[in-house]
């Protein structure tokens, strides 16, 4: 659609020039238009929110401080619901009908996948925090998918800290995993979770799994207790965490649970059964306020839409509009798709909200930034550690 449009732009502008005798068409300076796809009501509604804010108030900073040389950004907010025919119809809303030049994309895996081709086609960049690798490269044949950007540790990269935590600093060498098959962003780190262990020397006592209408994992959490593991690990969003965590407790499971940042707060104000010996991964200590401006950001998304727990995803929002539009900053023209790739490409020790800086691979991801571990003390999150990158 965007290729025919052009085309037809095209023309009409030969037209004009070969009427008037003009020597130059000037490009009218008007707002720069960008997109955001969140879950806003879908499974994973809890991290979008707050990821859609953060996106929405980097450029409300943005623009109170001068915007893009002079212009002004306008954001526009699509909700994918966290299904993959919702995230279609949203990309072709903010593309195809109004006219966004790049997008702001979810924390989800299973509807950015759906995208690397027409952003290809469209010349769109989608830069966001979608963690299976197959989000910016083509597993057939390893190829980078120019237009896709992930701000944050892959899901390899955070299986490999997360295991590397629990056998180097917990001592733990009976692994069992559990979680849902059909979310990319699950299986992406249960599968190099379990290479990891292997390769290790550890033993993977049990391997469970789930489906996304399912309600009841008591029958997986038994033969988990079963298998004698030590360690399980959860991986999947926040609801299905919740549903795991509490089958694994109510089955006698007395040992350490470890899992995705997903287990953030509110995780240990929602489960019913004590929260104890629990591990999982973060991207920022943003308790910390002495850490960047993520403890900045979640203060005052608490403060202006009540949310009782800090939430991570702002920063999410926030570090993907900052690195897309320090791109656009340099850019002769901040609409043009192709030049933006160039230079989102060049990003090079770029500080994000969480203090570190981050650098943009040939891959399209960052093998920059390490990983937060965080705990629960009395229900309040504390980090515990940090993987850095080797």
């Amino acid at each position: 659609m965007k290729r025919i449009l052009t085309s037809i732009i095209v023309l009409l502008t030969v037209f004009a020039l070969f009427a008037t005798g003009a020597e130059e068409v000037k490009t009218a300076e008007g707002p720069i238009k960008i997109g955001s796809i969140q879950d806003l009501s879908g499974s994973a509604s809890n991290a979008g929110r707050p990821n859609a804010w953060g996106a929405e108030y980097a450029v409300k900073v943005i623009n109170e401080n001068g915007g893009i040389n002079g212009r002004m950004i306008e954001i526009y907010t699509q909700d994918c619901k966290n299904d993959v025919t919702e995230g279609l119809n949203a990309y072709h809303k903010l593309v195809d009908e109004i006219g966004v030049c790049a997008i702001i994309g979810p924390a989800l895996s299973n509807p950015a996948s759906a995208w690397v081709e027409l952003a290809q086609e469209d010349q769109v960049p989608i830069i966001g925090h979608f963690m299976d690798e197959v989000c910016t490269t083509n597993p057939d044949n390893g190829q980078t998918y120019k237009y896709m950007f992930l701000c944050e540790p892959s899901c390899s990269q955070q299986a490999r800290d997360l295991a590397e935590y629990a056998i180097a600093d917990l001592g733990k060498k009976s692994f069992a995993v559990l979680y849902n098959p059909s979310n990319a962003f699950a299986k992406a780190q249960a599968d190099p979770f379990v290479k990891y262990v292997k390769e290790r020397g550890c033993t993977l006592a049990a391997s469970e799994t789930f489906g996304w209408a399912d309600k009841d994992y008591s029958a997986q959490a038994l033969k988990i207790v079963a298998s004698g593991a030590e360690c399980v690990f959860l991986g999947d969003y926040l609801g299905q965490m919740l549903i795991a965590y509490d089958a694994l407790r109510d089955a006698g499971f007395k040992g350490t649970v470890i899992g995705a940042n997903t287990m953030a707060p509110p995780f240990a104000n929602q489960v019913k059964n004590e929260v104890h010996d629990v591990y999982f991964l973060q991207n920022y200590d943003m308790l910390n306020p002495s850490v960047g401006n993520i403890n900045a950001l979640v203060t005052k998304h608490m403060a202006e839409t009540g949310t009782a727990s800090p939430q991570v995803n702002v920063g999410f929002g926030w570090d993907a509009v900052l690195v897309l539009t320090e791109a656009m900053k340099k850019a002769k023209d901040p609409t043009d798709g192709a030049e933006l790739v160039s230079l989102l490409e060049q990003t090079k020790d770029l500080e994000l909200s969480g203090g570190v800086k981050i650098t943009i691979n040939a891959q399209h991801r960052t093998d920059t930034m390490g990983m937060y571990i965080a705990t629960y003390v009395d229900k309040q999150m504390k980090i515990v550690g940090y993987r850095k990158v080797e």
